[in-house]
């Protein structure tokens, strides 16, 4: 008699991104994806994405397992929880039973919540990095600083995660770059206006692809493959970066690299969490747009798999802004991406971005709503858009910096928001003037040619190209490449 037992950590998001200080969500990313290695068995089971599954003799050495695991969290990862489903294997398909896991770990989840850390009340300190309560001091930074017994294992965490992420990373990044434990260091001009972009990539119903897995092997093949490619395709995308650095492409580091003193600069990404089929990564907030583009792209390439395809949500905000919420911003981009995707075509990967431009961040369709619509209706956002329309877009948010001077750029941003009349008195002014030419290029975008007022029906492409322009990287004196 055998047994089949399958983990599933949960809230995984909150545990990663819930500090606002970059090293503790290194910490709690490490954390999360070594916690199986010690229950891990390549020829039993499986694990990634934070779950794991076993088959197991009986059912005493599945329970033996659980114990064991919430030993480790309790010992080493307090904050991180998960749930169980324990299952005798009766003859089925493979298939069949793992449709039955799930399915009890859905009753499990419903009914049965751990509580893994100290709650903080009023007689407590409080933790300087949450609302646990607060159970070290802390002077790593030079400071004096109470922190949770959370944070601690976090921070922990973050020194080997350091260590395994610059071996893995050696070869690619070479000696003129390392990668940051810094918000504050990606690449950012001192003096200047910073913002970071938080990038959120996740595969299009992988779920489903797992379930047609008709045995264990081929379940292990197909996490395996998918594991590798996310892996390379990050490697891949921090080489590309690193190349266009160094070539003068981007303007990044121009002094140090022009005088010859390019060594251990701050990447301007940083890999925070990969898993399963999604990943999510922090850079400077140019790059956040076209460095999806590229991953989506090298990530596709390798798997060379047509009928696999992704979504990603990029969100932009001051560097200062609340992490946690700029990653939820992330997350609800790409689901409005998928969302897009389901209702245009399935067989494409897709993109959203958004600038987070006030002091919180709210319900992103609610702030759509509000700022994106004109006096008469007409809807401002074209995005979310797949891959090719977004590289057309970004081609034409180019020229448009290009040969339109900021101050008509502003004028034609004002001109969006208002009625009908005053859209086509503006595309009369500039039907006038040889200078000012509107680029609209683009398979999809072929219908805008004949526009008379910048719409068509009731959308507009063009404040997406406008706002494009100030979320791209200042490029050198080479082109782009991707």
């Amino acid at each position: 008699m055998s047994y089949d037992l399958y983990v599933d950590l949960r809230a995984i998001q909150r545990y990663i991104f819930s500090s606002n200080k970059l090293k503790d969500n290194l910490g709690a990313s490490f954390i999360v994806s070594h916690i199986f290695d010690d229950f891990k068995d390549e020829k039993t089971g499986f694990c990634g994405g934070g779950n794991l599954y076993r088959q197991c003799d009986s059912e005493i050495s599945a329970k033996e397992i659980v114990r064991d695991l919430s030993r480790a969290i309790f010992e080493n990862a307090l904050g991180l929880s998960f749930n169980a489903a324990i299952l005798e294997t009766k003859g089925e398909e493979f298939s069949s039973r793992m449709e039955s896991l799930h399915q009890k770990l859905d009753e499990e989840k419903q009914t049965h919540q751990q509580i893994t850390t100290l709650r903080s009340y009023g007689v407590n300190a409080q933790c300087s990095s949450g609302p646990l309560s607060a159970q070290y001091v802390d002077y790593s930074d030079g400071g004096r600083k109470y922190i949770s017994e959370v944070v601690k294992a976090k921070r922990l965490a973050a020194d080997k995660a350091k260590n395994k992420i610059n071996k893995e990373y050696q070869d690619i990044l070479g000696k003129e770059f390392e990668l940051s434990e810094d918000l504050n260091k990606l690449g950012q001009k001192e003096g200047e206006d910073s913002h970071i972009a938080v990038v959120h990539i996740d595969g299009n119903e992988i779920g489903k692809l797992y379930k047609a897995q008709k045995s264990l092997s081929e379940y292990q093949n197909l996490s395996r493959k998918m594991n590798n490619a996310m892996s390379d395709a990050l490697k891949a995308t921090i080489k590309i970066l690193a190349d266009n650095i160094l070539e003068g492409k981007w303007k990044y580091y121009e002094q140090e690299i022009n005088s010859g003193n390019a060594e251990s600069l701050p990447l301007p990404l940083r890999p925070i969490y990969i898993g399963g089929d999604d990943i999510t990564f922090v850079c400077e907030g140019k790059l956040g747009i076209v460095l999806a583009c590229i991953y989506i792209e090298q990530v596709k390439k390798i798997l060379n798999e047509k009928d696999i395809t992704f979504c990603a949500g990029i969100a932009i905000a001051k560097t200062n802004f609340p992490f946690f919420q700029i990653y939820k911003a992330a997350e609800a981009l790409c689901r409005s991406a998928k969302n897009k995707r389901i209702k245009e075509d399935k067989d494409e990967s897709y993109i959203d971005f958004h600038m987070i431009n006030s002091s919180i961040y709210t319900n992103l369709e609610e702030v759509r709503k509000i700022q994106y619509k004109s006096i008469d209706g007409i809807n401002l956002l074209y995005r979310p858009y797949k891959i090719e329309d977004l590289k057309a877009q970004i081609e034409n948010a180019k020229n448009f910096a290009k040969s339109w001077p900021n101050s008509k750029l502003a004028k034609f941003r004002e001109v969006l928001y208002k009625d009908a009349s005053e859209r086509k008195a503006f595309f009369r002014e500039l039907k006038t003037r040889d200078d000012l030419k509107i680029y609209c290029a683009g398979e999809s975008f072929k219908h805008f040619k004949t526009f008379v007022d910048f719409t068509t029906g009731s959308d507009t492409i063009f404040l997406d190209i406008i706002e494009l322009i100030n979320l791209l990287p200042e490029e050198g004196s080479n082109e782009i490449q991707s």
